[in-house]
C-alpha cells in the first residue's frame, strides 16, 4: 500500500521531508530489503528505518490497515541479524537497556543508584563518558527518583486488582506507583503487587529482539497468572499497556488496563472516592502518547475523565505535534530529531499556561522533562496517577 494518505501524519516527514522518513517510503524500503535488493548495512538505509519513531500514527489513518508497526519489528529483527558489529564489541546504549538492564531486579536498583549518584554531580563532573551514556544521564536528571516502598494487600487471589510495576520502578516511576495505590485505595479496592513483574517487553520487541521480549512476556505471565477471569491488570503507563495487550504469549490482554480506564469505569459503576474530590481550580494542558493514540485507542478516556472532576479545566493544545520525540529509546538514538519534536510538543502544551502538564507514558513524561528549562515556572509533568491522587480530598 503506498497512497501516501498517512504522510501528513507522519512526526519525522513531517521534520525531515524526506520520502525515505515516510511511512510509504520506510515500506518500500521494506520490501527492498526482505526481497534482498538493498544492502543492510547501507548507513543510509538504517538511518530511515532505524530513525522511525515507531508512533503508529500512520497505522491509525491507513486506509487498507497496513501492520506497519509489526512490520517495522520485523525489519528491525532483520537489520540486527545484518547487523556487522564485531563479535565481543561493547553494546552501544539502548542495545545495552535491551540485553542487561531492565529484565533484572538486581541490575535496575544498581543501576538506578548510580543514576541518583550521577544526577549530583554538575555536568562537567562527567568526563569521558560515551556521548550516548552522558545524553542518557543528563535526560534522566531531572525525572530521577526514589524507588518506590510498595505493599500488597494480599495474595492475587485475594485482591481486587493487580499492580503492573514494570521496570523502570527504580528509575522514574515510583511517585507514580505510590500514587496509583493511594488513587486505588481511596476506592475503596484491594490490591495485589506480584513479586517479581519484569519489562513488558516493549524495547526489545521494536528492536527487532522478539525471543527477548517473548521471554519476559513469559516471566509476567508466571507473575500474574494466566487465568482469564483473574483480577485485572492495572498499568500506569500506555506503551506498557499496548505492549503487554498486544502480545501473543502473555498473559490475557483483555485483563490488562489502563489506571484511567478502569477508574473511569469504577467512577461511572461506584460514585466518587469515600471522601471526594477537591474543587480548587486547576487548569490541565493534556499531552496524550501515541501509544495511547494509535494502539490502545484510549485517547479520549483520560480527557473525559479529568473534565468530570471538579474544578479541573483542559487547556487547548493547538499545533500538537503527531509525535514528541521519545520513541522509546529513540530519544537516546536520535537525539536532534527527539529535541526537535519535543519542543514542538512542549511549546504547544505551554500555549494556555496551564498549572500542570499530565501525561499517561512514562518516556514522554522523561524527555519532555529533561527539555524544560528546569525553572520553577515549568509547570510540572506529572502521570495520570500522580495528577489524581493529588485531586483526592484530604479530610
Amino acid at each position: 500500500m503506498h497512497c501516501g494518505l498517512c504522510l501528513p501524519h507522519c512526526p519525522t516527514y513531517e521534520l525531515h521531508r524526506q520520502e525515505g522518513d515516510s511511512p510509504r517510503g520506510r515500506l518500500t524500503l521494506m520490501q527492498g530489503l526482505a526481497r534482498g535488493e538493498l544492502d543492510p548495512q547501507s548507513p543510509r538505509l538504517r538511518s530511515h528505518l532505524e530513525g522511525c519513531l515507531g508512533c503508529r500514527s500512520c497505522e491509525a489513518v491507513c486506509p487498507a490497515g497496513v501492520p506497519f508497526g509489526a512490520l517495522m519489528d520485523r525489519t528491525r529483527e532483520i537489520l540486527l541479524q545484518e547487523s556487522d558489529e564485531p563479535e565481543g564489541a561493547p553494546l552501544p546504549m539502548p542495545r545495552m537497556l535491551h540485553d542487561r538492564l531492565l529484565g533484572s531486579p538486581r541490575l535496575r536498583r544498581l543501576a538506578g543508584l548510580g543514576a541518583r549518584a550521577a544526577a549530583r554531580l554538575p555536568r562537567a563532573g562527567l568526563p569521558g563518558l560515551d556521548a550516548t551514556v552522558r545524553r542518557a544521564l543528563e535526560h534522566a536528571r531531572p525525572s530521577l527518583a526514589p524507588p518506590p516502598r510498595l505493599r500488597a494487600d494480599g495474595p492475587p487471589d485475594a485482591v481486587d486488582v493487580l499492580l503492573f510495576t514494570g521496570c523502570m520502578d527504580a528509575f522514574f516511576t515510583g511517585p507514580d506507583l505510590e500514587a496509583a495505590l493511594t488513587v486505588l485505595h481511596a476506592l475503596g479496592l484491594k490490591v495485589g503487587i506480584p513479586s517479581s513483574p519484569t519489562c513488558c517487553g516493549a524495547l526489545d520487541r521494536h528492536a527487532g529482539r522478539p525471543a527477548a521480549a517473548t521471554e519476559l512476556e513469559r516471566h509476567n505471565r508466571e507473575a500474574f497468572g494466566a487465568a482469564e477471569d483473574g483480577p485485572p491488570v492495572i498499568v500506569l503507563d500506555s506503551g506498557c499497556e499496548a505492549t503487554l495487550r498486544e502480545a501473543a504469549d502473555s498473559f490475557p490482554g483483555a485483563r490488562a488496563t489502563s489506571l484511567t480506564r478502569f477508574v473511569a469505569r469504577h467512577l461511572e459503576e461506584h460514585g466518587p472516592p469515600r471522601d471526594g474530590w477537591r474543587e480548587d481550580p486547576v487548569r490541565v494542558a493534556l499531552h496524550r502518547p501515541c501509544t495511547q493514540r494509535n494502539v490502545t485507542r484510549e485517547g479520549e478516556i483520560l480527557p473525559t475523565l479529568l473534565r468530570g472532576l471538579p474544578g479541573v479545566t483542559l487547556t487547548g493544545t493547538p499545533s500538537l505535534p503527531n509525535c514528541c520525540g521519545a520513541g522509546g529509546t529513540a530519544m537516546l538514538a536520535w537525539p536532534e530529531q527527539a529535541d526537535a519534536l519535543g519542543q514542538q510538543t512542549l511549546q504547544a502544551l505551554g500555549t494556555e499556561a496551564p498549572d500542570c502538564i499530565v501525561s499517561g507514558n512514562v518516556g514522554c513524561r522523561v524527555h519532555l522533562r529533561a527539555l524544560q528549562p528546569q525553572s520553577p515556572e515549568d509547570p510540572p509533568l506529572l502521570s495520570p496517577a500522580r495528577f489524581l491522587a493529588g485531586r483526592l480530598a484530604v479530610t
